[in-house]
């Protein structure tokens, strides 16, 4: 789930799946590609599958055909955009989604035994040897439990090794090292390949994720 805020004055003008929007924030589903008509300054905010909060996230961009939601309460930007910590995020989306009536979630152990395995995974990880490490405790087939998964996250678990990757390269972008080395300490074959799934990920190619001055990319661990 990803959280994208402007923090400048203007709204934020961007295409999510094709489509032009605008406003001053938005709450986008896993997997809706998004991207800037222009460079702004924003920050995005990623609320990864351990969150507490992720999956009423999730059931209320599900609410919508388009899969995301405008948010465009100038308290609720102002608020997101002062974030610092996981626990004021937890605080101010909690707020947010009473604010809106959704529904609270029930526990799924069944999904943190997953999150377990993949939080343990290391960069050589796949996702066939993850659901073979979970179908020992939860014996079913790997397309049942993937069609579970999608239910569950709205994501793939091969996706969401992925995203790992990504956000392994993201930290890594300030550091002035060449892009074709970032990428393979992250785990992606070449830059190229890095650079489209940045551009995927955050509407953004690597250099301009790397401008502080326009994205902020907050990197959120599991409560």
């Amino acid at each position: 789930m990803t959280l994208l805020v402007a923090s400048g004055r203007l709204p934020l003008e961007l295409e999510i799946e094709g489509q032009p929007v605008t406003a001053a924030g938005w709450l986008l589903a896993p997997e809706l590609r998004r991207r800037f008509t222009h460079p702004q300054p924003h920050i995005s905010i990623t609320i990864e599958p351990g969150h507490a909060t992720y999956s009423r996230l999730l059931a209320w961009t599900r609410r919508s055909p388009l899969k995301y939601q405008q948010l465009d309460d100038p308290a609720v930007i102002a608020e997101l955009a002062a974030i610092v910590d996981q626990g004021n995020l937890a605080s101010c989306l909690n707020r947010l989604l009473e604010r809106y009536q959704q529904p609270l979630s029930t526990p799924n152990p069944r999904l943190d035994y997953l999150l377990s395995l993949i939080d343990e995974a290391d960069a050589e990880s796949t996702a066939e040897g993850i659901w073979q490490l979970f179908r020992q405790r939860y014996p079913s087939t790997q397309a049942h439990c993937s069609h579970w998964l999608q239910g569950c996250l709205g994501i793939p678990l091969r996706k969401l090794l992925l995203w790992r990757k990504m956000r392994r390269a993201v930290d890594m972008l300030s550091d002035a090292k060449p892009l074709t080395e970032i990428a393979h300490a992250a785990g992606f074959a070449d830059s190229a390949h890095l650079s489209r799934i940045c551009l995927r990920t955050f509407g953004l190619n690597p250099s301009q994720a790397n401008d502080h001055k326009i994205l902020q990319a907050r990197r959120l661990p599991a409560n």
